[in-house]
C-alpha cells in the first residue's frame, strides 16, 4: 500500500509530465489541427440523420478533451494543490 505521500509524489510526476507534452511545439501544432477540425464538423448542416448526428457528437466530445487537455491538466493540479 502506497503512502500518502508517494501518492502525491505520483500525481506531481504524472502532471507535470502531462504539462512537458503539452508544452511542445508539436501538440500545439496538434491542438491547432484540431481546433480547425472541431470548427468544420461543429455544424448540424452535414447531419442527415439520427446517426449522424450521434457520430459527429461522439467526435467532438473526443476532439475537445484532447483540445483542452492542458486546461483540465491545470485545473486538476489546482484542486489537488500540486
Amino acid at each position: 500500500m502506497q503512502t500518502h505521500s508517494a501518492e502525491t509524489d505520483n500525481n506531481k510526476e504524472f502532471y507535470h509530465n502531462r504539462l512537458s507534452l503539452v508544452e511542445q511545439d508539436g501538440w500545439r501544432d496538434l491542438v491547432k489541427e484540431l481546433s480547425n477540425l472541431i470548427d468544420q464538423i461543429d455544424t448540424l448542416d452535414t447531419v442527415d440523420n439520427e446517426s449522424d448526428l450521434w457520430f459527429i457528437k461522439g467526435q467532438l466530445s473526443i476532439l475537445r478533451q484532447v483540445v483542452y487537455l492542458e486546461d483540465a491538466t491545470h485545473q486538476a493540479m489546482e484542486e489537488l494543490d500540486l
